[in-house]
């Protein structure tokens, strides 16, 4: 797949994840989609004023975070595409 393809199909499968009702995706899948997406969108998480507060779920949002720092931003869009495609069939 070509960068450009991959690129499409990671905003496709961004707009199909954002259309959809996000509290009956498993919790999970919630946080790899959110760590890979701001993988490939290059978003580091030390500047996100998220993590400020000492609540579960910004520990959890981190954790992810920092398990995805090593991959590639590439191989950050094809996880988040797969995943969605496997829990949304196409067509959309």
């Amino acid at each position: 797949m070509s960068t450009s393809d991959l690129d499409k199909a990671f905003e496709a499968a961004f707009a199909k994840a954002s259309s959809e009702e996000q509290s009956e995706v498993p919790a999970d899948l919630q946080l790899y989609l959110y760590a890979y997406y701001k993988r490939a969108i290059d978003e580091p998480y030390v500047s996100n004023r998220s993590f400020e507060s000492n609540d579960l779920r910004s520990a959890f949002k981190m954790n992810a975070l920092i398990q995805v720092q090593s991959i590639s931003k590439k191989e950050a869009k094809r996880r988040y595409i797969q995943i969605i495609e496997e829990l949304y069939p196409k067509p959309w």
